[in-house]
Order: structure tokens, then C-alpha cells, then sequence
């Protein structure tokens, strides 16, 4: 140390960074650099994907040789792997013998030389990691540009230190499933749910985030926020809206609304309001009055046809000392009906007729009996839609399901409060028809199956689950009577206060606003955080390895750098560097 200007020892902390090598000085333009960085980058991450087996297996012999394994006995338990089927994966060659043969053909991969194209060559070197993800395109693109730049940044800021893989491995493996959740944060739901959800939105009935999502968590968040003065009366709006929309899909499969308008009922209201119920079923029985007026059924040999088949069925299955003779007295009716009608069949006769089929063959106890009737009930139905005009049969086959609605639903009306219960709808929809009900035959199956499945209420107290939600609405009120304390003064506190009285109800509030429901309840990029996780840990296990790599070379390049400079100065490796400090206006 010098005696007289002990400071040159020691560099100034103030003096500017001295300027870059030569070598260091990018020779290409931004754009040139970002996208030859981002081939080069993508040639790095195929052989790391394809050399990854063969990388374990360096991992594991430098593992074993650290742990005193001879390399004599590794080498012949390297022999003796590569005889095995899997095991012969990791006797393969590592990625840098796999970046050497590419090389061999398209040149060395291209090295990046400005920080943007650092960063494009680490998202091209993530990219090939991809197909080994999960969850869609989209999930995949993110997976690979989220981790890449978290992981390029932690390098920036470690480069050429021994922390910098540690810092690139952490950082590119937390924000894959970090960036997935800041996007969508409820994980995908199953296709059922999906598929039932598709049904309610064409039905214009609006769903929460929770519902949309199938996410209990959230769903537990809206359940706590409705119960919190500020939110109950959002809460209360949103499950209004639902229940009318519900109630208005069901109304419209029974009765047509002009029809129910026409008859008093006014515009907007629903099952299960008595006057729709009235009114609705007049207007049936009118459009079957009209249709039954101006029209007849006409007889046909299919008709004969079809009505003793359904005859023979039941006689074919049920011994004769079982059968009842109530099928074969009906079909003698209906042709002795058809004889004196000389073929035809006023349309009041028709619709009293297929009224007595439809209610025996409901109520028969023999499941053949009942069969055979609601069949010979169809035949009635398919001969006269075959002898109207086409306006007409339409009209006739919508009165008839509209009127198969109602008596469905009869038992949801009855025992609806202000408005229907998906689940009462589905029950009565199912009852007496489970193999038409699984198979969505009806014109109420699908939409009572998806309302039931996804406006269903939360099937537990879930104690724990909203005190924990009122718990983190009540966060805010912390912090904000926090703020004020520190705040001090004549109006810190009290204003704290107030903050803190009211910032729990404005958090639940905002929980059900509009922006919140639209951000939680989006299905921009579903995906579940394994998938996310498992594609960072591939793109780190097929990075790593190069960056260590590179991370050896640049110290002991630098190294190298630090020795030359001392020899030219004619100083031993070991001596302290000095740094000039001009003192000329010191005092």
C-alpha cells in the first residue's frame, strides 16, 4: 500500500465504467440480432430436447463419481445400460454432441449479441420444450415467453456470477404458473361442465365467474361477498337475473309469448306466476281447438300397420295370462272409429283419443302395456302430421311438445317459490323417461341438465371457506387503519378509521363488480399450474446445461482478461489493481 496516496489501492466506486472490448461491440442491427438470435436460440433448445436423456445421465455418473464410484466400474455400468431398453436412453449423447452434429450441417449456432436478442434467443431456446406441455396453443405460448423472460431477466442481473443459473432455473419455473394464473386464474373445468355452461349462454342466462368456471374458491368468494352489507345488493342482482333468465327459457319451450301476451300477461313475467300458468294452458288448448277445426285425420295403411305392431309388441312380450286386454280393445276402437268415419277422424276425436293413450300408457303398471300405448299414440300423431299441410303439421308437432312440456313440468310449478328451482325442472323433466332424459330427447332435457349441473347451490356450510374469504375482504381494513395510525396527526386517525370501516364492504363489492366477474370468469388461457410447472422444468432441464456452460466460459474468460492486464502492467496475478483518483481540487 502506498504511503503517500493510500487511496490508489482501491478503485473509485464514482469513476465511469470503462468501455466494452472491441469484440463486445454489437456488429448487427437490433432487428438482425433478434431474429438470428431467436434461430439460434431454437437450434439450442432442439438439441437440448433431444440430448435430455443423454444429460441425465452425465448428471447421474458425475453424481456417482462424486459419491467415489471409480470411473472403471462407471464405465461398465455404462456398457451394461446401453443393453437395456430405457435404460440405454441415458447412455445417449448429451446435448452439446447433438448441437455439434446439427452444427456439422447448418453452421455454428448463432450467439446474440445486444440484451434484446438475448432475449429472443432464450425464447427460441424454451420454444421446442413446448410439445412436452400441457393445456392449448395459447397455454403453450405463454409457458414459453413468460419463463423465458423472467428467466433471461434474473440472468441479466446475475450474469457471469455463480448465482446465475440458480437465478434463471427459479425464476423461469415460478413465473410459468404465475403468468398462466395473472391471465386466467381459474384452472380449466371438465368438458361436461363446458358443455353446459355453452348451453346457459345461448339461453342468455348469465352465470357468475364461479359458475362459469367451476372454481369452489371463487365460488366461496362470491358466496362470502353476497352475505357483506356493500355486495348484498349486487349479489341479490346478479341471482335475480339468473333466476328470471332461467325462468324465461323454461316459459318460452311451454307457451309462445305473443300467444300469453294476447291473453293479459304481461311483458316480462314467468313460470311460476299463476297467470302465466292459466293463460298458457288455454292458449294450448285453443291452438289445438283451431287445428282440430280445419283439420281431420286421414287413414292410411301405415296407420293399420303401426297400430298392430304396437299390439303385437306387447302380446309378443307379456304371457297371455298377463296381458291386459286394454291394448287390443283401444286398437279395435280406433279402427271401428276409422270404419264409420269412412277413413277420417274429426280433429276432436284425434286429440281425445291421444290424450286417453298418452295418460293410460304413463300410468300403466306393465311397462310393455305402457309401450304399446304411447305407440299407438305416435301412430295417431305421425298419420295426421302426414295428411296436413306442412304449416299445419309444423304447428301441430310444436303444440304437442309444448303440451309434453307443461305436463312435465306440472310438479316444478306446483312446488316453486318465486321462481322455478333448476333442480325441481330436471327431476320432473327426468321422471318416467330416464334413457330419453340421458339421451337429451326432449326440448327441457338439455337445458334443465345444465342449469341443474351449473346453478346448483354450494353443497357444504363451508365454514372455514368463507371466514377465510370475509378474512381476506377484511385485509384492506387492516391496512388502511394502519396507514392512519402511522399517519399520526389530528385527522390520521379517524380517517384511518373510516377507511378501515369501509374498505371491507368496497373489496367485496368490487369482488362482484362487472371488470372483476369478466377477469375472473375468462377462459382467455385455462390451465392447470402441473402443466405449466412440468414445461418450465423441461425448458430449464434443456437450458441449463448451456448456460452453465457459458457461465464457466465468460468467468474464465474474464479471468484470463484480469491476468492479461496485470502481465502487461508487470504486476503478479495476486496485486491489487489501481485506480487513478485526480485530487487536484481537494482542499
Amino acid at each position: 500500500m502506498s504511503d503517500e496516496r493510500p487511496w490508489e489501492d482501491y478503485p473509485d466506486p464514482f469513476a465511469p465504467a470503462a468501455p466494452p472490448p472491441a469484440s463486445a461491440t454489437p456488429t448487427v442491427g437490433y432487428g438482425e440480432d433478434i431474429g438470428k438470435g431467436l434461430v439460434g436460440g431454437f437450434g439450442r433448445g432442439v438439441a437440448g430436447l433431444a440430448g435430455l436423456p443423454g444429460a441425465a445421465g452425465n448428471l447421474i455418473r458425475a453424481g456417482l463419481s462424486k459419491a467415489g464410484v471409480s470411473d472403471e466400474h462407471l464405465d461398465e455400468g455404462a456398457k451394461f445400460a446401453r443393453g437395456l431398453p430405457v435404460a440405454q436412453l441415458f447412455a445417449g449423447p448429451d446435448p452439446a454432441q447433438y448441437q455439434k452434429s446439427i452444427e456439422d450441417y447448418t453452421g455454428k449456432f448463432y450467439e446474440p449479441q445486444t440484451v434484446p436478442g438475448q432475449y429472443a434467443s432464450t425464447i427460441g431456446e424454451f420454444a421446442p420444450s413446448s410439445i412436452l406441455g400441457g393445456g392449448g396453443v395459447a397455454a403453450r405460448v405463454l409457458n414459453t415467453v413468460a419463463p423465458a423472460i423472467a428467466s433471461e431477466t434474473a440472468g441479466q442481473w446475475t450474469k457471469g456470477t455463480a448465482a446465475e443459473p440458480w437465478a434463471r432455473g427459479i425464476a423461469g419455473i415460478v413465473a410459468a404458473p404465475v403468468a398462466g394464473k395473472l391471465v386466467t386464474p381459474a384452472a380449466p373445468a371438465s368438458a361436461a361442465h363446458d358443455a353446459a355452461v355453452a348451453v346457459l349462454d345461448r339461453e342468455g342466462i348469465p352465470l357468475t365467474a364461479g359458475q362459469r368456471t367451476g372454481s369452489k374458491p371463487i365460488q366461496w368468494m362470491e358466496s362470502s361477498a353476497a352475505d357483506m352489507p356493500g355486495s348484498a345488493g349486487r349479489a341479490q342482482e346478479l341471482s335475480s337475473a339468473q333466476a328470471n333468465a332461467f325462468d324465461r327459457a323454461v316459459t318460452e319451450r311451454l307457451y309462445d309469448p305473443a300467444e300469453l301476451s294476447a291473453r293479459g300477461v304481461p311483458e316480462g313475467v314467468n313460470l311460476p306466476d299463476p297467470r302465466v300458468v292459466v293463460a298458457g294452458k288455454q292458449s294450448l288448448q285453443d291452438e289445438y281447438t283451431r287445428l282440430s277445426q280445419n283439420n281431420e285425420l286421414v287413414s292410411d295403411p301405415r296407420l293399420h300397420s303401426d297400430l298392430m305392431a304396437a299390439q303385437t309388441g306387447y302380446e309378443r312380450n307379456v304371457l297371455p295370462s298377463l296381458r291386459n286386454r286394454d291394448v287390443e280393445a283401444i286398437r279395435n276402437d280406433i279402427v271401428d272409429n276409422l270404419v264409420q268415419g269412412q277413413g277420417r277422424m274429426p280433429g276432436d276425436v284425434y286429440q281425445t283419443t291421444r290424450s286417453r293413450l298418452g295418460t293410460l300408457g304413463n300410468t300403466a303398471t306393465n311397462p310393455y302395456e305402457g309401450q304399446a300405448l304411447l305407440e299407438m299414440r305416435g301412430a295417431l300423431d305421425n298419420t295426421m302430421r302426414r295428411g296436413l299441410p306442412p304449416d299445419e303439421a309444423a304447428a301441430w308437432a310444436l303444440n304437442n311438445r309444448r303440451y309434453a312440456n307443461m305436463k312435465q313440468t306440472e310438479g316444478a310449478v306446483a312446488r316453486a317459490g318465486e321462481n322455478l328451482s333448476p333442480q325441481a325442472v330436471a327431476q320432473t323433466a327426468r321422471a318416467g323417461r330416464a334413457g330419453q332424459y340421458a339421451a337429451r330427447a326432449g326440448d327441457l332435457d338439455e337445458l334443465a341438465s345444465a342449469a341443474s349441473t351449473i346453478m346448483k347451490p354450494l353443497q357444504n356450510s363451508g365454514t372455514a371457506a368463507r371466514l377465510g374469504w370475509q378474512q381476506l375482504f377484511n385485509l384492506p381494513a387492516l391496512m388502511s387503519a394502519g396507514g392512519g395510525g402511522v399517519a399520526g396527526g389530528l385527522l390520521g386517525g379517524p380517517l384511518g378509521a373510516l377507511a378501515g370501516a369501509v374498505a371491507p364492504f368496497a373489496a367485496s363489492r368490487a369482488a362482484l363488480s362487472r371488470p372483476a366477474q369478466a377477469y375472473l370468469g375468462n377462459r382467455l388461457i385455462p390451465q392447470n399450474a402441473r402443466d405449466a410447472v412440468t414445461q418450465a422444468l423441461v425448458e430449464q432441464a434443456t437450458s441449463q446445461p448451456d448456460v452453465i456452460l457459458r457461465n464457466e466460459d465468460e468467468r474464465a474468460a474474464y479471468e484470463q482478461q484480469r491476468k492479461d492486464d496485470r502481465s502487461k502492467a508487470g504486476l503478479p496475478d495476486d496485486a491489487p489493481v489501481r485506480v487513478p483518483i485526480d485530487t487536484t481540487n481537494w482542499q
